[in-house]
């Protein structure tokens, strides 16, 4: 369920801010959209995910369907978390090459966490709703939704090609 509040506020955020500055262009929306999401849907979900894994973890490894909620595994668990988030935090700062390595670093992250859901539901017939229901959507949905925004705005952000193709004739 945090997923959703969190991209939910990250879309409305986007939104607005993106309404504020409707005459900036296409590339500028979807830079908008796509800071929003990796700072709020990505970066301050996971610091907060991070929480339950630091301070939590034997309850938080239960929850997720883990019998053996091993201390020092969710420790790890929560520090990976929590550089993901400040990762996603620092895209408010940075872009370009930065947003495109936060992306990517993402996108494995959470493919990776997705392909351990599937796993473990697979071989362990962990059906625990932490581990197959929407967090194992949110793993899928979270790093897509970056890597489409971060394609539409690259694409965006180039010359149009009959434009530039207009003044070579």
């Amino acid at each position: 369920m945090p997923f959703i509040f969190f991209a939910a506020i990250a879309l409305i955020g986007a939104a607005i801010h993106a309404h504020r500055e409707r005459h900036k262009g296409a590339a500028r929306t979807l830079e908008i959209f796509l800071v929003w999401w990796m700072v709020v849907a990505i970066g301050v979900a996971a610091i907060f995910g991070s929480m339950f894994h630091l301070f939590d973890g034997p309850s938080t490894a239960r929850e997720i369907g883990y019998t053996n909620g091993d201390g020092g595994f969710q420790t790890e668990v929560g520090f990976a978390d929590l550089a993901i988030g400040v990762l996603g935090v620092l895209c408010f700062r940075f872009r370009d090459g930065f947003l495109l390595a936060a992306v990517i670093a993402v996108s494995i992250a959470y493919l990776g966490d997705a392909y351990g859901h599937l796993h473990q539901e697979a071989i362990h017939d962990n059906h625990d709703p932490d581990n197959t229901g929407l967090l194992l959507w949110s793993d899928f949905i979270a790093p897509l939704v970056a890597i489409g925004l971060y394609a539409a705005w690259q694409r965006a952000r180039r010359p149009s090609t009959s434009a530039s193709t207009e003044h070579l004739t």
